[in-house]
C-alpha cells in the first residue's frame, strides 16, 4: 500500500472513531460536591457552626486575625521609627498570632473534615443510588471525575442532578 492510501486508511479509522466516540454520552460528576450540597449536610454544617466549641474557636480566629491586621497596619505607618528591641517585640507578637491562627484555623478545618466524612458515610448509599439512576437515565456510558475533565462545560455535570435525587430520597 502506497503511502496516500495508507493516508486516507488513517483518516477513515479517526472518522470511524469519532463517530462511534459523539454516540457514546460523556458526564463528569464531582461526588463530594453532590454530597456536600445535600439539604442533610447543609443543616450538618450549620449544626456544626452552632456548637459552642466551634463558635468560641471561630470567635477566637477572628480576634486573632483581627489584631494580626492592626499590628501589620501599625508596623508599615509606625515601624520605620521603631528601635531595634520594638521592631523584634513585634515581629515576636506577628509570629505568634500567625502560629495562633495556624491552630484555631486547623481545628475548624478539622471538625469540618470530620463532619463531611460523617455526612458521607450517612448519605453513602443514596448517592450510590441516585447515581446510578442518573446514569441509566441518561444512558452515560463515560464518567469522569472533576480532576480527570480538564474543561467540561455546564450540561456535561451531573452533579446537581445527583444531589436532588439524594435530597428527594427517603
Amino acid at each position: 500500500m502506497n503511502f496516500t492510501k495508507k493516508c486516507v486508511a488513517a483518516a477513515a479509522l479517526c472518522m470511524m472513531s469519532a463517530v462511534s466516540f459523539a454516540e457514546a454520552k460523556i458526564a463528569v460528576i464531582n461526588p463530594e460536591g453532590a454530597i456536600l450540597s445535600t439539604a442533610v449536610a447543609k443543616a450538618r454544617f450549620e449544626k456544626l457552626e452552632k456548637t459552642s466549641d466551634y463558635a468560641a474557636t471561630k470567635a477566637k480566629l477572628d480576634g486573632i486575625s483581627a489584631d494580626y491586621k492592626a499590628l501589620q497596619e501599625s508596623a508599615k505607618k509606625d515601624g520605620s521609627t521603631w528601635s531595634n528591641e520594638k521592631k523584634e517585640e513585634v515581629a515576636k507578637k506577628i509570629q505568634g498570632l500567625q502560629q495562633d491562627a495556624q491552630f484555631n484555623g486547623q481545628k475548624l478545618q478539622k471538625s469540618r473534615q470530620e463532619a463531611a466524612e460523617a455526612i458521607a458515610q450517612e448519605l453513602g448509599q443514596k448517592y450510590q443510588a441516585a447515581l446510578k439512576q442518573v446514569v441509566d437515565a441518561e444512558k452515560i456510558g463515560l464518567l469522569l471525575g472533576p480532576q480527570a475533565a480538564i474543561f467540561a462545560t455546564p450540561e456535561y455535570d451531573i452533579t446537581a442532578k445527583v444531589t436532588d435525587l439524594i435530597n428527594k430520597a427517603k
